[in-house]
């Protein structure tokens, strides 16, 4: 089953086959340029809705259901608060993303940071696969961090005029694929 962001992607490259088509080229680059932005913010919206459902169940697993703890965390460090979990990077300067997940991995405590630290960064000992496995967490971290950088830009900024040609959809769509690995390591990590 596709997520929110791909039947979103699909409607839209179904409209853009229908315009070229009947050869609508200057409407095909104005679905294009839209769906650049559309697309960003979907995917900052859905990895927002994503990471704050993970914290809450990670609230709610550890805390044995424990109704009173989850619903204080949620208030107090979860709703609302997304934008304080990571370093998204300079504001106004697009091609400044935030460096890596470290601010958030360190929320939850230097054991778990250094632990996590380790998940991404490559060793000599480790194999070929290992190596593999960490490179492409780091992908998908920095796509992450890229995503949610943009999607600031565009949401505090003049979002009807702003103008993103940095990446094509198709491209944009890359990036999302890619990140979504942060949030399967997520899921395991937070059990």
């Amino acid at each position: 089953m596709s997520n929110p962001v791909e039947q979103l992607k699909n409607e839209y490259k179904a409209i853009e086959k229908y315009l070229l088509e009947r050869k609508e080229l200057l409407l095909t680059n104005d679905l294009n340029k839209h769906l650049r932005k559309i697309l960003i913010l979907s995917a900052g919206s859905y990895f927002e809705r994503e990471i704050t459902t993970i914290l809450s169940d990670f609230v709610r697993s550890k805390s044995n259901e424990d109704e009173r703890i989850v619903n204080f965390l949620e208030k107090q460090a979860i709703s609302g608060k997304y934008f304080q979990l990571f370093d998204w990077g300079k504001q106004n300067q697009i091609d400044k993303p935030g460096k890596g997940a470290n601010k958030f991995f360190g929320l939850f405590g230097d054991v778990f940071k250094k632990q996590a630290i380790s998940d991404i960064e490559i060793e000599e000992s480790d194999t070929e696969e290992r190596k593999m496995e960490k490179k492409q967490l780091r992908e998908a971290i920095d796509a992450f961090i890229e995503i949610g950088h943009v999607r600031n830009i565009l949401v505090h900024s003049n979002f009807a005029e702003y103008t993103y040609e940095q990446k094509t959809a198709d491209e944009i769509f890359t990036l999302f694929q890619t990140a979504e690995l942060f949030l399967d390591y997520l899921k395991k990590k937070l059990k």
